[in-house]
């Protein structure tokens, strides 16, 4: 078994764990409801679903999902995608909460909860710098994986059309940078483009570290 299908299989096995515990199917028995739809719980669910394939795929690493899912251009992806995930709650959510003189809920409290946002983080990330391939890696990439975001905001804005809230939070939008009635347009796409170009600005980070240690 190789490093990289070993930390494949030790990720999987955490961030599953991290996952029933900040979902409250432990101990509680169920999903608290409107769980996936905020971005945290969406980006760890795909680690998740990622690490289990590569975990398998390294049986027969000469196959072609072995090549898919250990090409530069996905296993770096996944590692940008749950970086931000703890970025933003860090550095964003948390000081937000403080802010209106608030604990925000379970900071710190819970396993599941430092599990999905600073564990997973710095292991998937840490995964890629030291065990994953880095030929391939261009600017170009950094561009590509803006889709992701993108495709984000497009579901956001497409699921407060419902005017259902989301599970027992009574919020319209996932985070309040993205509450358009609250910032209106100009407000919102303001901090869209500010979360794209760090977005953008991330991923260049992580291509120039692949070129460094290639």
């Amino acid at each position: 078994m190789s490093g990289l299908q070993l930390s494949a299989l030790l990720l999987f096995l955490l961030n599953t764990v991290g996952l029933l515990l900040h979902s409250q199917l432990i101990p509680k028995g169920h999903i608290r409801a409107g769980m996936f739809c905020f971005y945290t719980n969406q980006s760890n669910l795909l680690l998740t679903i990622y690490e289990l394939l590569l975990f398998c795929a390294g049986f027969a690493p000469g196959r072609r999902m072995w090549a898919i899912l250990t090409d530069v251009r996905l296993s770096c992806a996944m590692a940008l995608y749950i970086w931000v995930t703890h970025l933003v709650y860090q550095f964003i959510l948390v000081p937000y909460e403080k802010r209106k003189g608030q604990k925000f809920a379970d900071f710190g409290g819970s396993f599941g909860n430092i599990c999905v946002h600073y564990l997973m983080p710095l292991l998937v990330v840490g995964q890629w710098l030291f065990l994953a391939d880095k030929t391939g890696l261009s600017l170009l990439c950094a561009v590509w994986w803006l889709i992701l975001p993108l495709a984000y905001t497009v579901y956001a804005l497409l699921r407060a059309t419902s005017g259902k809230p989301i599970g027992h939070t009574g919020l319209l939008y996932p985070y309040p940078f993205m509450d358009l009635p609250s910032l209106g347009w100009g407000k919102f796409l303001r901090n869209s483009a500010v979360l794209l170009v760090l977005f953008f600005l991330l991923g260049c980070v992580l291509v120039g570290l692949g070129f460094l240690l290639r």
